[in-house]
This record gives C-alpha cells, structure tokens and sequence, in this order.
C-alpha cells in the first residue's frame, strides 16, 4: 500500500484525488468530521480522467480515492484502508479503539462487515437497479441482494438497537463507510426503522451534509 512517490506540493499536508458520489465520498466525510484540512483534486471518472497520464503517474492503479499525507509521506489507496489510516492518526478525534482486546475485535468486525458484507451488497443492488443502462440490468441480482441485505440488516441492528452509531455514542471508522453505502439503497433502507434513523442522524451531520452538497453540485 505504501510506495515512494515524488513530493508534491500542497497548501494542506493531506492531498485527496477523489471523485463525487464514488467511494471517495467516505474519506470526505471522515476529514469533514473530524475536521482535517485537505487539498481536494477531483477527477471525473465519466471522463475517464482516472487513466490520464498525470494521474497515473501518481497512482499507477489509476484509482479514486488516493490519499498523499506530505508529513509521513505515505500514499494509500482502497477507501477502508485510507479511513482507517487516517482514523489511527487522528485518534484523539474520535472513537478509534487501540487498547482493549475486546473492543478492537469489535471494531475489526464491523470494519470487515463494511467494506466485505454490506459494500458488495449494496452495490449490486444499485448497479442493476440505477446504475446500469436497462439492457445491462439483471433483474435475479437486485433480488439476490435485497435478500443478502435482509442478512446485513439483522447485523446492524443488534448494534444500533442500543447505540447511536455502529459501535456507540462516538463516531468511529466504520459509520465512515457503512452510512454512505446505505445511502445507495434508500429503499431498502426504509424497510427498517432503526437503520433509517442511523441514516437520518447521518445526513444531519454538517461534514455528511458538505460531503451530499460536493455530489450535487458535481451533479449538475
């Protein structure tokens, strides 16, 4: 994940490349909350800026979202890994477990849940129901994974039962990545009290709002 890569100059030790409405959305959302100044360079997927050859040359996957932090120069990749990276150096920010076993086995957890259960789930299920031209939409799929979330759901709510966020009264790592990709399957969402009410307290976040206000106007 970590390679050595030429200096680049910024006004923020933190540069995102990223692109609205993509997974890029969750690093967002974390640097808004827990308020980390970052210097955004947006890339348009639609035109394909992601295989330009300046890009490349900075992330030769070609991928969004890319972090650099000038101060430890690291560059990272994949939108978990970067959320969790930045979520262990600015622990004193928010609820990022470091100590207890048990907690940390906890926190893994739902980390796992995130971006290996629920990310493909919800995914799917937005790519043959929106995403996708009609002619390329597969009906079984969306029905396949709307039974999977049923699975994820379960999950969710034996923790948002009794917390506010998916591991308690604090933000932490995983709400990152878990409420943007609920926010893909509004309606299935719907179907179930408790995540919807985790999803509304999310979106009356200022960073999340911030975050929605980016896709709408890269939207329009």
């Amino acid at each position: 994940m970590h390679c050595k890569k030429e200096t680049v100059v910024s006004s923020h030790q933190i540069i995102l490349y990223e692109s609205p409405a993509s997974r890029s959305d969750r690093v967002k959302f974390l640097l808004e909350e827990i308020k980390i100044p970052y210097n955004k360079k947006t890339i348009s997927i639609p035109k394909k800026e992601y295989k330009s050859e300046d890009f490349l040359k900075i992330n030769p996957n070609g991928t969004v979202p890319f972090l650099i932090d000038n101060e430890t120069g690291i560059h990272i990749s994949e939108s978990g890994a970067i959320c969790n990276y930045l979520a262990r150096k600015y622990k004193d920010r928010l609820y990022f477990p470091d100590k207890n076993l048990k907690e940390i086995a906890q926190y893994e957890e739902m980390m796992y849940f995130a971006v290996s259960t629920l990310d493909p789930v919800c995914f799917q299920i937005l790519f043959h129901s929106k995403w996708y031209p009609e002619e390329k939409r597969i009906p079984s799929i969306v029905e396949e994974n709307v039974r999977k979330f049923v699975f994820c759901a379960d999950f969710l709510n034996r923790n948002l039962a009794k917390n506010k966020f998916v591991l308690g009264d604090k933000i932490s790592t995983p709400d990152f990545i878990i409420a943007p990709s609920l926010l893909c399957i509004k309606e299935e969402v719907k179907k179930h009290s408790l995540i919807q009410e985790y999803v509304m307290n999310i979106l009356s976040l200022t960073s999340m709002k911030k975050v929605r206000h980016d896709v709408k106007i890269f939207n329009s």
